[in-house]
């Protein structure tokens, strides 16, 4: 998500909590240029899937269900 400085300003802890909440970066811009970016810290990461070539990033909420999808293929 891109914002201005001015709107950041007004709505800063609100747009702080979303960011750590969505995991989703924040950039801030000033004159329409980016400033700074935002990134939240201390959430459950994602998981990552994949090698070098075709990396995939699930959220940590779907980790559950590609759980239980294998979970019983390896019981013996």
């Amino acid at each position: 998500m891109q914002v201005a400085i001015s709107e950041f300003k007004a709505k800063c802890i609100e747009m702080l909590k979303h960011t750590q909440a969505s995991g989703e970066e924040l950039v801030v811009t000033l004159r329409g240029k980016p400033l700074v970016r935002v990134v939240g810290v201390g959430g459950k990461p994602q998981r990552v899937l994949g090698g070098q070539n075709g990396v995939v990033s699930l959220p940590a909420n779907q980790e559950s269900l590609i759980r239980s999808d294998f979970e019983n293929d390896w019981e013996s």
